[in-house]
């Protein structure tokens, strides 16, 4: 109690003054006489300080909270805090001339502190890598590892300006001898200089083409002008293939026409000169191709199906004069149930539907004549009564047709 109340006098003459009616005020009447707008009863330490640095140039977080003013403010006692420097190296300027790993006056280095240092500690950089990511095995690396002289600025970021002596030691493949470009990236990665892998953008590897090993196409360590059509590659295949035989028949050396990257057995053909649709689609070539001939084969149904055309009897193709275009009544599906679109319908309508051919054509091997008197019950006598005045009558097939095309009255 008698911090306070002692026999200075009154303790009301002194709590009116406030805090300086105890405290001695350092600041010499400066910073006038409200000691809260700094100062609370909990600490006298002038932690809403921190706060109110917020609105400056200098907002004090990490190691810089915790200073005393005047270590930043030299004047702080007088009330001086205004003009000071907000850079790093105005109070660091020590730090920076005496640092040796790396020498930061010999090797150049901007005088701007924050690029690499934090406030919560001088030591521990983090230095953010403009122009080449340190990545992966680049990461944990010492700076005298890469930037082996003085000079920092001078570095290239090119790979091979560390890894050339990789670069030329390689022998599988060699690639000084191969004359791989230094660009060492198109293959490598920061994470390991084994297990490169190559964008082969220029000619993809897919199927079976994946697995193989670079001298298997370029043989000979030679990487440049390496063909990359099929033939080159495959001529010896293409060349012992009997089933068929592609020399032989003329193939085309194209083999991407008819084989995979997958394997080259199983090749499958787009027979687009002559789509290969039902019945055909499970043929072997040399069914149709004889004898190896592949150029200039025909097209047409009776080509291959003259026996079959010869050899129908129901009906007689041959001796009826039908037409060798057999698509007109055949589909590939199957020889048999042929189906055809009578040019004189509807007078396979009706009545006169599901008729066999031979009941309208009575006169064999002609089937442009048919015949509609000699299967109808009506008697000429009748049909004469019933179109007397009728002109143009006549007891004839072909007047028939000509006034009932539908078979209709």
């Amino acid at each position: 109690c008698l911090r306070c109340h002692n026999d200075r006098g009154p303790v009301s003459t002194f709590a009116a003054r406030g805090c300086s009616g105890c405290h001695e005020d350092v600041h010499r009447g400066e910073l006038g006489r409200d000691c809260s707008i700094c100062h609370t009863q909990e600490n006298w330490r002038p932690d809403e300080r921190v706060a109110g640095h917020e609105g400056t140039r200098f907002p004090l977080v990490g190691a810089h909270a915790s200073l005393a003013c005047w270590r930043c403010h030299p004047g702080a006692d007088t009330g001086d805090f205004v003009g000071e420097d907000p850079s790093c190296v105005s109070c660091h300027e020590k730090n920076f001339a005496g640092t040796t790993n790396p020498d930061h006056n010999a090797a150049g280095f901007p005088r701007d502190c924050e690029q690499c240092h934090i406030s919560t500690s001088w030591t521990g950089i983090a230095f953010k890598h403009p122009g080449f990511s340190l990545t992966a095995g680049h990461a944990g690396l010492d700076c005298s590892d890469c930037h082996i002289s003085a000079s920092f600025s001078q570095q290239t970021s090119e790979c091979a300006s560390c890894h050339l002596d990789d670069y030329q030691g390689t022998t599988n493949p060699d690639h000084q001898g191969s004359g791989f470009p230094t660009m060492c990236e198109s293959c490598h990665t920061t994470s390991s200089w084994q297990g490169a892998t190559f964008n082969h953008s220029n000619w993809p590897l897919t199927g079976s083409h994946l697995g193989l090993d670079c001298s298997e196409c370029h043989a000979g360590g030679v990487y440049t002008g390496t063909p990359t059509d099929c033939y080159s590659c495959h001529a010896s295949a293409y060349q012992s293939t009997t089933n068929p035989d592609h020399q032989a028949a003329g193939y085309p050396t194209t083999c991407e026409n008819c084989h995979s990257t997958i394997s080259w057995q199983g090749a499958t053909f787009n027979h687009n000169t002559w789509p290969l649709t039902g019945a055909h689609m499970g043929l072997d070539c040399s069914e149709c191709h004889v004898g190896g001939v592949y150029k200039g084969t025909p097209t047409d149904c009776f080509s291959c199906h003259a026996s079959a055309y010869q050899s129908t009897t129901n009906p007689d193709h041959q001796a009826a004069g039908f037409p060798t275009t057999c698509e007109i009544c055949h589909t590939t599906t199957m020889w048999q149930g042929a189906t055809f679109n009578h040019p004189q319908f509807p007078i396979t309508s009706g009545k006169h539907k599901n008729l066999d051919c031979a009941d309208c054509h009575t006169t064999p091997g002609n089937y442009m004549a048919f015949s509609c008197i000699d299967c109808h019950e009506h008697r000429q006598s009748k049909m004469d009564d019933e179109h007397k005045g009728v002109s143009g009558y006549v007891w004839q097939s072909s007047a028939c047709y000509a006034c009932h095309p539908d078979g209709k009255e």
